[in-house]
């Protein structure tokens, strides 16, 4: 029979919750294994909490806590979440609040710049794509670049009529901000 989630937890939390049946007839470091398991449970299932970037090692009752957490808030609910738990006599709270820039904001950022290359390519070829189909101009005589939304025309061109007509097929591009037209007329 497969139990459902809110079962789980809750026989989870019957468990953790227990006034230290099991740990009160253990001794040593049998009963510090245990404190610490339930200690890092109840991390695990801490939503404001990342339980893999903190450690817990107990000792004679007492817990210590290193690591790093975002937050002096994050740090706090740590030290409060470990002090009760059932059986632990003290605890030592060494985690680091690193404050500076995360990883996923590391992550949201290397998608950023993805995203822009990505646009960038695709408008590129899109513009090409264009530029090949069109009967009035010559695709390879013409450089197109984009950086930014910024796409750069460079070549050259039979007419002024053919400079215009490539600059206004790269305007109508989806994240083109602005087109500049650098072709010469031969």
């Amino acid at each position: 029979m497969k139990l459902t989630k809110a079962a789980s937890v809750v026989a989870l939390t019957t468990v953790l919750a227990a006034p230290g049946v099991f740990a009160q007839s253990w001794q040593g470091k049998a009963n510090d294994a245990w404190l610490d398991g339930k200690i890092e449970t109840a991390f695990t299932l801490n939503r404001a909490l990342n339980s893999f970037e903190i450690d817990t090692d107990v000792s004679q009752g007492k817990a210590t806590l290193s690591g790093t957490v975002k937050t002096d808030a994050e740090k706090e609910l740590a030290g409060e979440i470990a002090k009760n738990v059932d059986g632990v006599k003290s605890v030592d709270n060494e985690l680091d609040v690193q404050s500076d820039v995360s990883i996923s904001d590391k992550v949201n950022h290397a998608g950023k710049a993805f995203a822009n290359k990505w646009n960038d390519l695709t408008t590129m070829t899109m513009i090409k794509a264009q530029l090949a189909a069109s009967k009035s101009l010559s695709a390879t005589d013409i450089h197109v670049s984009a950086d930014h939304g910024v796409v750069t025309l460079t070549g050259h061109v039979d007419s002024l009529a053919a400079k215009d007509l490539a600059e206004s097929k790269a305007q109508h591009h989806d994240h083109v901000e602005k087109v500049i037209n650098k072709l010469r007329i031969d």
